[in-house]
């Protein structure tokens, strides 16, 4: 068996549950890249996982007894199909890296497709057999979406493939009372951002018809979908021009009608202030604006800026719908950022329950805090 051996301070992180040990944190190896190894602390086993050297997480602990890579990801894919196909049918986060205890991959299921991500070097020739697996439970087609920043720091090349299985065109999935294309292949990540599921079938809860309605940063519609099927009259902003066509096949598919803005969120925003324009719904899921520590105050000021012009768009009494999915904001942070962009407007703002998360698809290990990322507050401004 190919061995690693660890300093005191990876051990004991490891042994509060840790998944990760940093390169800094090796003492010596006789193992290679991509290598199956067992993880030790003098004569003590601490669990088995992969090895990248090359990586500055260098090792990724994937079970804490003696098992085959093969034994592992078939418990673990068994074990998550089941709890989470109780929860959402034949569409959901099947597998959500360290959330789930298989770090770096990833794979939704959307009813017979599954798109499956890796971030893990070792982890990569055994993509054919999770594929194989997936197979099990009713998914026909398999893609690899093998691109972005993740892979090249693994020192993995970008790939795109079908690993079992193709499909011609999209799949059509059902959330709600809503339904939606997925672009598995062209669209953003895998295709669609099922972490908000649950707080998009919530804003049809708040939309009465007739509602005036605006979707910023609206991706494939998601948000403003469910709030058109509830009777909301809604305008959508998207920069990317895939996505704002998609909005329209989406509005299409669900017989409902909708304006679509292609262009640049903020500026949209502050042009409608201009305007005189205003709503009783202003929705903002703005992209990941802090990737790491290093990103975090320039994001909070972007972040403010884009709450300031979405409150000024609410009529009195409005609903803000906001959200931020960098795991470096923390929740006390954006709700410290909301707070203030109130503040800032003159408005006065209550927050509607808790401050929401992810879907419970999106699984949080609580030994891995970047498993918790998801914000979204709903909040009714004065």
């Amino acid at each position: 068996m190919k061995t690693v051996w660890v300093n005191e301070k990876a051990a004991r992180e490891l042994e509060r549950g840790a998944l990760h040990v940093y390169a800094q944190n090796v003492l010596r190896a006789d193992a290679n890249a991509g290598d199956w190894v067992e993880i030790r602390h003098g004569n003590e086993t601490l669990g088995m996982g992969f090895y990248n050297p090359k990586s500055a997480i260098a090792l990724r602990l994937f079970t804490w007894g003696e098992e085959a890579p093969e034994e592992v990801l078939a418990r673990r894919i068994e074990e998550a199909a089941r709890w989470k196909g109780k929860l959402y049918g034949d569409t959901y986060r099947w597998v959500f890296a360290e959330g789930d205890l298989l770090p770096g991959l990833v794979v939704d299921r959307f009813g017979d497709v599954a798109v499956v991500k890796n971030q893990c070097l070792g982890l990569e020739r055994y993509l054919g057999f999770v594929a194989e697996e997936l197979r099990k439970y009713g998914v026909y087609h398999v893609y690899l979406k093998g691109k972005g920043a993740g892979r090249k720091r693994e020192g993995l090349p970008p790939v795109e493939k079908w690993l079992v299985g193709r499909i011609g065109e999209y799949v059509v999935i059902n959330e709600g009372n809503a339904r939606f294309y997925v672009d598995v292949v062209g669209g953003q990540k895998t295709g669609f951002y099922l972490d908000q599921r649950e707080n998009r079938t919530e804003l049809e809860r708040h939309i009465c018809p007739g509602d005036k309605v605006l979707d910023v940063f609206a991706s494939t519609g998601g948000f403003g979908i469910h709030a058109a099927v509830a009777g909301g009259e809604v305008t959508f902003v998207e920069l990317g021009r895939a996505a704002s066509r998609m909005i329209r096949r989406n509005l299409e598919l669900n017989g409902v009608d909708g304006k679509v803005i292609t262009a640049d969120a903020l500026k949209t925003m502050e042009k409608l202030e201009r305007k005189g324009k205003r709503y009783d719904v202003v929705v903002l899921d703005p992209p990941a604006l802090a990737k790491g520590g290093g990103d975090v105050e320039d994001a909070k000021k972007m972040y403010f800026r884009i709450n300031m012009a979405g409150i000024k768009l609410l009529k009195e009494g409005g609903l803000l719908v906001t959200c931020s999915c960098s795991h470096p904001i923390t929740p006390k942070d954006f709700a410290g950022i909301v707070r203030g962009a109130a503040e800032k407007t003159g408005r006065r703002i209550q927050m509607l329950g808790s401050l929401r998360g992810q879907a419970p698809d999106h699984s949080v290990y609580l030994p891995q805090p970047e498993t918790l990322y998801l914000k979204c507050m709903f909040a009714r401004v004065e």
